[in-house]
């Protein structure tokens, strides 16, 4: 389900969990982890929404929240962030984000202004619903924890988990575990990713039926597709955390 078929439509019954984050969520150009958390919860009652919108930044989060809070949501989880962390990755990537996601003028590409905003979703949530709130790590960028761009991710996380902390949100370590399942001695191709390589690995997927784990292999990766979109191995990851979280804060008698 998506957030967009709520509308006009009423909350549905049942515990209603929202997903919110970017492509890595909508799943259009990946393995879908939301798919997988809803079929591994239906029996229990549990209504899964998905609010993933390619290619936003935690900014154009905070732009669309209305929608989410008016879903009176039970739970939310964001993972949120690779994006704000790509906007970094030179001029020509951040002019992309500009142009596409309709950045403001004040928007730089730092850790502060992902903080910034990233507050003022948390902030928003935890005022305007009463849902249980968790935070996902940013994955791994790329399969070279020594790169630059991971050095960027680790920063960006601990960001997050300060202002977590500082909430009193848990937050669920993804970036740990698929760095944990990189395979030991595993040499990462360099990091590249493009549009044309997210495009035609998406291809392979939906036209091909290639599985993502076969897509990810063939570009040489271990969890990622093209350096950022989860493989299936990697959304299992991300679907395993959030059931462990739904199962640890059952529903309000």
């Amino acid at each position: 389900m998506r957030i967009e078929d709520l509308t006009g439509k009423g909350r549905p019954a049942g515990r209603l969990v929202v997903c919110l984050g970017d492509s890595i969520t909508e799943g259009r150009l990946s393995a879908n982890w939301v798919n997988r958390l809803q079929a591994a919860v239906a029996g229990g009652g549990v209504r899964v929404v998905n609010a993933g919108v390619s290619g936003n930044l935690t900014w154009n989060v905070l732009q669309r929240l209305e929608p989410v809070i008016a879903a009176r949501p039970d739970v939310v989880v964001l993972l949120i962030g690779t994006n704000d962390v790509g906007f970094a990755d030179g001029p020509y990537t951040e002019a992309m984000f500009r142009r596409q996601q309709k950045l403001p003028e004040t928007a730089r590409p730092s850790p502060g202004w992902y903080e910034e905003c990233l507050a003022l979703v948390l902030d928003r949530l935890r005022a305007q619903t009463s849902a249980r709130i968790a935070a996902i790590e940013i994955p791994v960028n790329g399969e070279d924890l020594a790169s630059p761009q991971n050095e960027r991710v680790r920063a960006y996380n601990a960001v997050l988990h300060r202002l977590a902390e500082e909430r009193g949100l848990p937050v669920l370590p993804l970036y740990q575990r698929l760095a944990a399942l990189l395979p030991a001695g595993h040499r990462a191709p360099p990091y590249h990713p493009t549009i044309g390589l997210m495009i035609s690995s998406a291809l392979r997927h939906w036209v091909l039926r290639r599985r993502w784990d076969a897509v990810a292999a063939a570009n040489g990766f271990a969890l990622l597709i093209d350096g950022i979109h989860l493989n299936d191995r990697a959304a299992a990851v991300v679907a395993e955390l959030v059931e462990g979280f739904l199962a640890e804060n059952p529903a309000a008698p």
